[in-house]
């Protein structure tokens, strides 16, 4: 996962209504790159898209957004996990129907969390890699080459390299998304709630602003600041350091800084203190809306007894 930007860092932890429905279709494989599903696709071309990420461990206390309120109106790492691997059977069954078969390599570990909502949090991490974002786990080899067919059945146009007109194979139609875009598209069907996932992202954003202007938030961010003076650091909000250190390599004045940065966290009772006020102020966004935001929930519950379904049938 590439480090955002610092404002981008914010928005994208606050934005715990995403649904894994919103996803974008996915990309043909190209060399180094990253499919559509949001894996990391093996680094040569032809090989099968990265299949879903193994279920993950529930959020570390660390992870505050998914321990926030509005968690319970998102996906987990493990159910976004869990819909990807019924898509990928979905393209599978699909690949069978033009005489294709499709067998994604072995499940690949979840990436690090990368929980920045309220800044750093973790003494582990900032010692070792500062403010970036850990390492992503190393993939294992794809076990399957895909050759040229199998790219275009199985992403449509985007494999379809500079083809144009009707896309056919074995006398069938293929679908513009190909299989696995299809697939992607045909799942989420039924399952959406765009006024539901608009209601819990502006919440989940709103709240994040809301708690800056909090009493007891304002009062622990200045015993932070004053803290980190009285290591030489001059930063106003634990979110400031993250917009300095984006580039080049880690230095040791960066593992100092960050590691002084959680640190005063902790001495202070930052983490758990803008946590609760936030906590408060999202339970209070949410009861006027709890009607829409109930109905999206139960849209996930049932979208992903379908996903457990799909890849218990194969």
């Amino acid at each position: 996962m590439r480090r955002p930007a610092p404002a981008a860092l914010v928005l994208c932890a606050a934005l715990v209504g995403c649904s894994a429905a919103e996803r974008p279709a996915p990309s043909a494989p190209t060399t180094g790159g990253t499919t559509g599903t949001g894996t990391h696709s093996p680094a040569t071309p032809g090989t099968a898209p990265a299949a879903p990420a193994a279920p993950a461990a529930p959020a570390a206390e660390s992870a505050y957004t998914f321990r926030l309120p509005m968690a319970r109106y998102s996906y987990t790492e493990a159910e976004y996990a869990l819909v990807q691997s019924a898509e990928h059977v979905l393209a599978k069954r699909c690949m069978a129907r033009y005489s294709l078969s499709y067998r994604p390599p072995a499940p690949v570990p979840p990436p690090p969390s990368v929980d920045r909502r309220y800044g750093l949090a973790e003494k582990s991490g900032a010692d070792r890699f500062g403010y970036r974002v850990p390492p992503a786990p190393t993939l294992p080899p794809a076990d399957e080459r895909l050759g040229a067919t199998e790219i275009l059945v199985l992403y449509g146009r985007q494999g379809a390299r500079g083809r144009t007109g009707k896309l056919e194979h074995d006398g069938k139609i293929i679908p513009e998304k190909g299989c696995l875009g299809q697939a992607m598209e045909d799942f989420r069907k039924g399952y959406e709630h765009p006024a539901g996932a608009e209601a819990a992202s502006r919440i989940a954003t709103r709240s994040h602003r809301e708690s800056l202007a909090d009493p007891k938030v304002r009062a622990v961010l200045e015993k932070w600041s004053a803290c980190m003076a009285e290591s030489g650091y001059s930063y106003a909000s634990p979110l400031e350091p993250l917009g300095k250190y984006l580039e080049g390599p880690v230095t040791a004045e960066e593992r100092a800084t960050a590691g002084t940065d959680v640190a005063c966290k902790r001495s202070t009772g930052l983490l758990e203190t803008w946590f609760g006020a936030e906590s408060e102020i999202q339970r209070r966004m949410i009861a006027p809306e709890s009607a829409v935001l109930e109905e999206l929930r139960d849209r996930h519950v049932r979208k992903l007894a379908a996903a457990r379904r799909i890849v218990s049938e194969g």
